[in-house]
């Protein structure tokens, strides 16, 4: 029973869906106009316009990578270090002293430490120096 229920709803369904389709209008001409010409179509037929012929102009693509005419780019000049961030200057190798005063030591090739407290002394480019005995290194 209801199997037969399900069944006439269906149709009834369908149905009216063709129903709705067959009444669908197909879209109205235009109506002509009322002095046309008898043999004459109703509406005026326009040429398309004329074009005229003008030249093209095509811009070629940008070049990439090194220009074969221009000169070479230098590589830029290296830049100054400035003095606070210089790298300090290499440490000389360790002196030999030839002789001490009460002023400082003098190694065997005539350099001049001058004295400072203790075992330290002062080396020619002004840098901390230690004496160890026959030997003078400077940090």
């Amino acid at each position: 029973m209801l199997m037969l229920k399900i069944a006439v709803l269906l149709a009834a369904f369908l149905a009216s869906g063709d129903a709705v389709a067959r009444n669908d209008v197909a879209p109205v001409a235009p109506a002509p106009r009322i002095n046309a010409e008898p043999g004459k179509s109703a509406l005026p037929k326009h040429a398309p316009p004329k074009r005229r012929a003008v030249r093209q102009i095509v811009d070629g693509m940008p070049a990439y990578g090194p220009r074969l005419d221009a000169p070479p780019a230098a590589p830029p000049g290296p830049r100054p270090i400035p003095s606070a961030l210089a790298p300090p200057a290499i440490a000389p190798p360790p002196a030999v002293i030839s002789g001490c005063d009460a002023g400082g030591c003098t190694d065997v090739n005539g350099v001049r430490y001058n004295g400072a407290a203790g075992n330290s002394v002062i080396g020619p480019q002004g840098r901390s120096c230690t004496n160890n005995g026959g030997v003078v290194q400077c940090f």
